[in-house]
């Protein structure tokens, strides 16, 4: 430890012999040189090897991470974000479903092409579908001329469980399964179906009655 007979206040304005004098000012220089070294000393140095190491493994562990989980968040609230309207999609498969038919292909008696409206208690044996555009100005029944873009929502009728339907009943009533996107852009610019990826799709059920 070096011990300063003088402050430097006083090694600068003290009078000294020129003996004393010039001695002092070499230790004012000398010193100051030590403080100047001493303070790049400890910039240069930086962070050490195990801080640095720290750092990279914090950022591995805990925001890497959270990066993915702020990614899967936004995604799915986009998604969720263009929930159709129940109200509106409803009343639009309700008006759509009332006068949709199902062709039964050769089941006439003499082989004959069958139609069945949507009182036909037939009408459920085979899939009955319907797609929407995201924007739902577009709504039609599967087979119909409508563009894998447009196919945004996806909608299946089908009977609740344990439901039995009389043709003789004044009502029959349905369930629609709505899932979406059912149809998403693939990197190609083109549009694949989306239907085997459960953790992307939303689902809605909404029941229906429709009266004779």
């Amino acid at each position: 430890m070096i011990r300063v007979p003088y402050d430097m206040k006083t090694l600068e304005t003290k009078n000294f012999s020129t003996r004393e004098n010039t001695e002092g000012r070499r230790f004012c220089r000398s010193l100051r040189l030590h403080i100047s070294v001493s303070s790049l000393v400890k910039i240069k140095s930086g962070f050490t090897l195990l801080e640095t190491v720290l750092a990279l493994a914090v950022f591995a562990i805990i925001v890497v991470p959270a990066i993915g989980l702020v990614a899967l968040s936004y995604r799915n609230s986009e998604t969720e974000g263009n929930a159709p309207n129940a109200v509106e999609i409803k009343t639009l498969l309700e008006l759509e479903l009332g006068g949709a038919t199902i062709l039964d292909v050769g089941a006439g008696p003499s082989g004959e092409d069958l139609t069945y409206d949507v009182f036909h208690t037939s009408f459920l044996d085979s899939d009955v579908v319907f797609y929407a555009s995201s924007d739902l100005q577009e709504l039609a029944q599967d087979g119909t001329d409508m563009t894998e873009s447009e196919k945004y929502y996806k909608v299946t009728v089908a009977p609740p469980s344990d439901y039995t339907y009389d043709a003789d009943d004044a009502y029959r009533v349905f369930l629609f399964n709505i899932i979406w996107p059912a149809y998403v852009e693939d990197s190609g610019g083109g549009y694949i179906n989306n239907e085997g990826n459960a953790e992307g799709l939303q689902q809605l059920i909404l029941p229906a009655v429709l009266r004779k």
